[in-house]
Parts: structure tokens; C-alpha cells; sequence
């Protein structure tokens, strides 16, 4: 979903949207790697 917005804020030169969405999939990443309680119980 992050990825397919990225895209289209790209296509749109919305470099705000662009901001936001990197992170958003930077703290998913931090989560994954970290091992988020709630999402991430292994």
C-alpha cells in the first residue's frame, strides 16, 4: 500500500505526501525489526 503511494505522490511531485509516507514505512521497519508486541509476536 506505502509503495503504490509513493508512486503516485512521486507522479505528483507532492513531496509532503512523500515525507509522510517514507516515514511511515521507516517506523514499519523500525517495528518489523525490532519486534512490535502487538503486530509482531515472533
Amino acid at each position: 500500500r506505502i509503495l503504490r503511494e509513493v508512486l503516485g505522490a512521486g507522479a505528483a511531485r507532492d513531496w509532503d505526501r512523500m515525507i509522510e509516507l517514507a516515514r511511515e514505512l521507516e517506523q514499519l521497519a523500525i517495528d518489523e525489526r525490532d519486534g512490535h508486541p502487538d503486530e509482531n509476536p515472533g
